[in-house]
């Protein structure tokens, strides 16, 4: 499933389908924005990277290698430190380059995650571990809150979920 808007190519691919150049611009996008961005040291590399879904906003301008926004969908029953996720799926790794922040791309990314999730896993509601200073972002798109806010990789998170 691939389509073109601006300067962007939306792909859905698993990670074997990735190109090796591909790889490394995710993993450097996620290293910017995660690591040194957020000041956060933690295993980013977790290894479900090859077990899930992803979405890709690919660069047009460079043929396709270069990353600009991504997420990736879990399955249900697959992140073994997420027990909370339960019999859901869940939209992670929600990234989007800092040259497209508030140009929109960061919500047409989740809406494209979520219609992925409800084409892949129909009537299942969408999990979501948040970072807490995006709640309003994502209670926009339907999420809702539960449970308490709780500190992970040393920031505050809240777990949520976008009912079926």
């Amino acid at each position: 499933m691939s389509d073109t808007s601006s300067d962007l190519a939306w792909v859905v691919c698993q990670f074997d389908a990735m190109t090796a150049h591909q790889v490394h611009s995710l993993l450097r996008l996620r290293q910017q924005i995660f690591i040194i961005e957020q000041e956060c040291i933690f295993p980013e590399i977790d290894g479900l990277d090859p077990v899930c879904t992803h979405l890709l906003a690919l660069d047009a301008k460079s043929n396709g290698k270069d990353i600009l926004a991504a997420a990736r969908i879990v399955a249900p029953g697959i992140d073994p430190d997420h027990t909370e996720q339960g019999d859901r799926p869940a939209i992670g790794r929600v990234v989007t380059s800092e040259r497209l922040r508030g140009q929109g791309v960061g919500r047409e990314l989740m809406e494209r995650a979520i219609s992925l999730c409800d084409q892949q896993f129909v009537s299942k509601p969408i999990y979501l571990n948040a970072q807490l200073y995006l709640r309003e972002f994502y209670q926009s798109l339907g999420f809702i809150q539960f449970g308490d806010e709780y500190i992970e990789d040393g920031i505050p998170h809240i777990c949520m979920e976008r009912p079926a």
